[in-house]
């Protein structure tokens, strides 16, 4: 019998002949033993749980789900219970919603973030799942913060992550969270061992302006640059006020005052 979530049946597309389609899901080198790719027919009509709706095919071929399991990290026994710490940046579920590039509303779903992997995960009944494809998240919305899928330049690449959108206009200031893993050092002549672990979370900021990619925003000199023709004008609203270019809340000013030229 084939598998269901959301309330409709799910194709058997899971296994080895589907392994091509799967999304990484690496902390360090993750293998999970028994990771399914699923091609999800999301039964969530916009604001009533249960109910489902019919998906043009365009957007069905493009919606790809993978199952997560406790798979082991670099060794064979270490399991993500063994870790100490946490991968997300709230490991409750919260009740939310996601809105795809197409302005389809899904409504009523658990969700929470994973920032060690950059994944978007959600709950169905006691199964958990990660959205494989990050592009199909327009937006978001849970725990009283707005996530989007973006795309951002990186060392000369651009790549697509998740950002959690902290003001939006002509410009959108984006926070990117990260979360490191730290493997398991075993006992030494003159130290002790150490668990593995996650480690804290670090948040970098980024910038978009209109449709192009997010850039970081790694110093002043930089950030001004990002204001094209207003570049002048914002670099002396960022002197005469004083603002820091490290801060998020003094980022926020500093954006929202550009959107309101």
């Amino acid at each position: 019998m084939n598998p269901v979530i959301f309330g409709l049946p799910l194709p058997r597309c899971y296994g080895l002949k589907c392994f091509s389609l799967l999304h990484p899901l690496a902390i360090g080198r993750l293998t999970n033993r028994f990771i399914h790719i699923l091609v999800v027919f999301i039964g969530l009509a916009s604001g009533l749980k249960g109910q489902t709706e019919i998906l043009n095919k365009a957007f069905l071929d493009d919606v790809r789900f993978s199952k997560i399991n406790d798979g082991t990290f670099s060794h064979p026994n270490l399991k993500i219970s063994d870790i100490q710490g946490t991968p997300y940046l709230n490991e409750t579920f919260e009740a939310g919603e996601i809105i795809t590039p197409k302005d389809s509303v899904f409504a009523n779903i658990e969700l929470r973030y994973n920032a060690f992997t950059d994944d978007l995960e959600f709950k169905q009944g006691e199964n958990v799942f990660n959205i494989a494809y990050k592009a199909i998240v327009k937006k978001a919305e849970f725990g009283g913060d707005v996530f989007s899928c973006r795309s951002y330049e990186v060392d000369g690449n651009i790549r697509d992550g998740f950002f959690k959108i902290l003001t939006e206009g002509k410009a959108t200031l984006l926070a990117k969270y990260k979360i490191l893993f730290l493997d398991r050092v075993e006992a030494q002549a003159f130290s002790d061992y150490q668990p593995a672990r996650f480690d804290i979370v670090q948040v970098e900021y980024f910038m978009a302006v209109d449709r192009n990619p997010a850039k970081l925003i790694s110093n002043k000199k930089g950030l001004v640059k990002m204001f094209g023709e207003k570049s002048n004008e914002m670099e002396t609203y960022i002197s005469k006020n004083k603002v820091s270019v490290k801060e998020g809340d003094s980022l926020i000013k500093i954006v929202m005052y550009y959107n309101s030229l």
